[in-house]
């Protein structure tokens, strides 16, 4: 029996550094990303009055909600470009291009000039832009290059260990940043973190390893282990027309924009909730409370999440659906729960006091949700990537992931928008905002519940494709012997 648990231990142990070999890449440009996303929203405050000084947060809410949803409209009609890229030319290339183009957005923002209105936000909106088109190659860029360096029993190991360090250093990130924030050293913060990105994207372009195209696909491996065979086959209207626009494909692609807002638009505001009169929670106190519950909801939640996705998804991969499903609608009861706890009007003082603040039960209870929250919300990005890749094509991972990644950037770009205006419109009333746009991500849940029907005869006909080209692969290589 001991035996047993040892040598579950070391394959374990196995796995994951040999993932972490394999796809240092993706950690080394996603995680930064994931450090650096949250840097408008936690500090709102802030940032509204560098743009505006002397004016309530509130009054601009339309703005902020133009300045975070454009540059996520950004990052979906970049992602096109890159998915399209990814298909074809140097995954490794393509990542350290998206790096620095990251990091250049983010050492121009820190000379733009503070206090003069419509001129900074016009600035600040134009360097974030400048940053979403880096960002928009992340993800497809990953899925190409994830599906070409691993098997698939590796995936949702790999997925869910990134998703938890995303967390983790998104977390990391607002606590940082609210600090600099905070003490209004925040042209130091995007110089320091703009030189460091750029870096990274320098590293990756002189050191990381091009992966061989298809060669981890299950029906391909032995075939492409011959380093004188090559996967060159190329998307055709025929294999277009059978797996791109598959029925599971298409529901995945609708579902995104309406998934993405329950996961967006949320966030949104709960910042402006929290931080905004009459609650003014200070930036700092926000980032440590997320460090105390979302953090340990998020890794737990990830990791854990990961193994048991892993484990059903073998079984059958409509369990992942039913996971996906399962974690729409908690993260819905909880986000609509967090609006209507009762919270009472603290100074903006008391705010910046922790003491002060943990010992209201409200906190608590607050606390509690968020936990719940980042526990199930890794769900949907473990197992949504993994279905996609088993109904997809080598050729077409990248096409794939990046239509995907715009629908769903344009669910949560479109999200703060209309959450904003909705927001002025009923006069500052979080709750019955909350209301009108959470209910709209119900949808997806919907459609996935709709995707059953269909994604066991799309998996099995991209397998039968795959398991067809080996056979022409394996007489290709006789012929040039």
């Amino acid at each position: 029996m001991s035996n047993e648990s040892g040598s579950v231990d070391t394959e374990v142990k196995i796995g994951f550094f040999q993932l972490l070999k394999n796809l240092w890449p993706n950690f080394l440009v996603y995680l930064p990303y994931a450090f650096t996303i949250s840097i408008l929203l936690i500090n709102s405050v802030i940032i509204s009055d560098i743009i505006w000084p002397g004016d309530d947060l509130s009054v601009h809410a339309g703005e902020f909600g133009v300045l975070v949803g454009t540059s996520t409209y950004m990052v979906a009609f970049s992602g096109i470009l890159f998915g399209i890229l990814a298909d074809k030319y140097s995954r490794i290339k393509l990542f350290a291009f998206s790096e620095l183009f990251y990091g250049i957005g983010f050492i121009l923002n820190g000379f733009v000039p503070s206090g003069r209105g419509f001129t900074t936000f016009i600035l600040f909106m134009v360097f974030n832009l400048i940053r979403g088109f880096g960002a928009g190659g992340y993800y497809p860029i990953i899925a190409s290059h994830v599906n070409d360096s691993t098997e698939d029993k590796e995936r949702s190991q790999f997925f869910g260990i990134i998703q938890a360090l995303f967390q983790v250093f998104q977390i990391i990130g607002m606590v940082i940043s609210a600090i600099l924030f905070e003490n209004y050293f925040w042209r130091l913060y995007f110089f320091v973190m703009g030189g460091l990105i750029t870096f990274f994207g320098i590293l990756v372009y002189y050191v990381a390893k091009e992966p061989k195209r298809g060669a981890k696909r299950k029906e391909l491996k032995e075939i492409l282990s011959n380093d004188n065979i090559v996967y060159d086959y190329q998307l055709t209207k025929e294999t277009i027309k059978t797996t791109v626009f598959s029925a599971t494909n298409i529901i995945a692609f609708f579902e995104g924009i309406f998934t993405t807002i329950i996961f967006g638009v949320p966030d949104f505001l709960v910042t402006f909730y929290l931080q905004a009169a009459p609650h003014n929670l200070s930036p700092l106190i926000l980032s440590l409370f997320m460090i105390v519950f979302g953090l340990p909801g998020g890794v737990i939640g990830s990791l854990a999440f990961a193994k048991i996705s892993d484990r059903l998804g073998k079984k059958n991969i409509k369990n992942r659906v039913y996971i996906i499903v399962f974690s729409i609608v908690i993260i819905f009861f909880c986000f609509l729960m967090f609006f209507f706890i009762p919270l009472p009007s603290i100074t903006p003082e008391q705010g910046k006091n922790m003491l002060f603040v943990v010992s209201l039960p409200s906190f608590w209870m607050l606390g509690l949700t968020a936990f719940i929250i980042r526990a199930v919300i890794g769900l949907w990005n473990i197992n949504q990537p993994s279905i996609l890749q088993e109904i997809n094509l080598p050729e077409a991972q990248g096409k794939i992931s990046s239509a995907n990644q715009l629908l769903e950037s344009i669910g949560s770009g479109t999200g703060p928008i209309i959450a904003g205006s909705v927001l002025l419109f009923f006069n500052q009333n979080y709750q019955v905002t909350a209301i009108i746009m959470i209910s709209l991500g119900i949808i997806g849940g919907l459609l996935w519940l709709l995707a059953l029907k269909w994604i066991n005869k799309d998996v099995d006909r991209v397998s039968s494709i795959l398991k067809q080209r080996g056979l022409e692969l394996r007489e290709r290589s006789k012929t040039t012997e």
